[in-house]
């Protein structure tokens, strides 16, 4: 892919400085750094107080305290409270697997999904590429073991295409409405979209739950870095595999910070091996979604995300 190869250098070099202590502070722009310190402090209120601006600015004396803030929250986290694992369970109620069918009802492959708001889903274009596709697919909640070890009931909905959907190729994300009766969904949550940025950095750890071909829900947990950040998408090393597409990419405080989409060659990175992860910023979607041209039905569905 284009996009990873052009940034081989960019990213190879920012790999280098989060190799150095206190890196995750410098691997990525400043301005970034300051707004994704500012996000933290939403979660974590007995952080010291630290400017923005002089963030923004590299003062040192700011920088040092974003280092600080960073290593203990991001690099040195591993013992994370409980609640860390409470919000991945409800995260992961949201996250269905999608049945691609054809007109004829047979199964042409699978793909993964999320709730983001109490009616729609989103997954890839390249998982839903148009309305006709949608129309005849399912997507399936619950399609995992509980912790008895046994299959746990499985709910499956259509998709509700003529009520809303929209998608768009370049980004590779759909987003489309399910078929339920009111309040059917709510048992499912969702996985709300924050328009904000500040929710990832180059050094960020993501994790991803997903339907990997198809198979039962599992999770790509934590160990998992960001190592690029782009205009619209993220880069980002993770275990997916093929069923993964449209699996939505957490940060550690279960922000969905990307759309999955893409394992591809990454030439250069040697230890790393040799491929890398994409997804599309949810930052970028929502910005998207807010600049069409939409019916005022589909505007209100519109509204409730981020």
């Amino acid at each position: 892919m284009a996009r990873v190869s052009s940034r081989t250098h960019d990213r190879l070099a920012k790999i280098g400085i989060l190799r150095v202590p206190g890196g995750i502070a410098e691997a990525d722009e400043p301005r970034r750094v300051a707004v994704r310190i500012d996000r933290l402090g939403r979660h974590y209120p007995d952080l010291p107080p630290v400017s923005t601006d002089a963030v923004a600015a590299s003062e040192p004396g700011a920088m040092a305290t974003a280092k600080a803030i960073l290593e203990a929250i991001v690099l040195d986290n591993d013992l994370l409270g409980v609640g860390y694992l409470e919000g991945g369970v409800v995260a992961a109620q949201a996250v269905a697997r999608i049945n691609v069918r054809d007109a004829r009802g047979r199964l042409q492959g699978y793909g993964t999904g999320s709730l983001v708001s109490p009616e729609l889903l989103l997954t890839n274009h390249h998982v839903l590429p148009d309305a006709a596709v949608a129309g005849h697919s399912l997507v399936e909640f619950n399609y995992q073991d509980g912790t008895d070890g046994r299959p746990k009931p499985l709910q499956g909905f259509e998709l509700d295409p003529d009520r809303f959907f929209v998608a768009d190729e370049a980004l590779d994300f759909a987003l489309v409405a399910v078929r339920a009766q009111p309040g059917e969904l709510d048992q499912f949550g969702y996985n709300r979209l924050v328009r904000e940025e500040g929710k990832a950095i180059v050094g960020d750890y993501v994790t991803i739950i997903q339907h990997p071909r198809g198979e039962k829900k599992m999770v790509a947990l934590r160990e998992n870095r960001v190592v690029d950040v782009l205009d619209k998408f993220l880069h980002y090393e993770t275990d997916t595999e093929p069923g993964s597409s449209g699996s939505p990419v957490f940060n550690d405080q279960w922000e969905v910070v990307a759309l999955h989409h893409a394992s591809v060659p990454a030439p250069g990175r040697g230890e790393l091996g040799t491929r890398l992860n994409e997804g599309l910023r949810i930052s970028a979607l929502i910005e998207h979604l807010r600049g069409l041209d939409l019916t005022p039905e589909c505007a209100a569905l519109v509204d409730t995300l981020g």
